[in-house]
């Protein structure tokens, strides 16, 4: 399916076929994601921070960077076994 609906197309969509467009537009991103680097999930925290003026936290996102980074490497590796199963 493709993804790249304009506006008007969605406008003229019925509810239930708005829902079910977006049910699938969700579950493709959420098929095509992963967690963030550790470098960008510190940028990002880090720009955030000041433009809420608020704290930053760096032991806390340096702790989140490094659970990013491991469920990163799980992933690889799960996509390795899968791939080199039918072999």
């Amino acid at each position: 399916m493709e993804f790249n609906k304009t506006d008007e197309e969605l406008k003229q969509m019925s509810d239930e076929e708005l829902f079910a467009y977006l049910d699938a537009k969700a579950a493709f991103m959420k098929e095509h994601t992963r967690p963030l680097s550790g470098y960008l999930t510190k940028r990002y925290a880090s720009i955030g921070s000041a433009i809420g003026n608020t704290e930053f936290d760096y032991d806390k996102v340096k702790e989140l960077a490094k659970q990013n980074e491991s469920a990163s490497m799980e992933i690889f590796m799960n996509r390795i076994k899968d791939a080199t199963n039918g072999i």
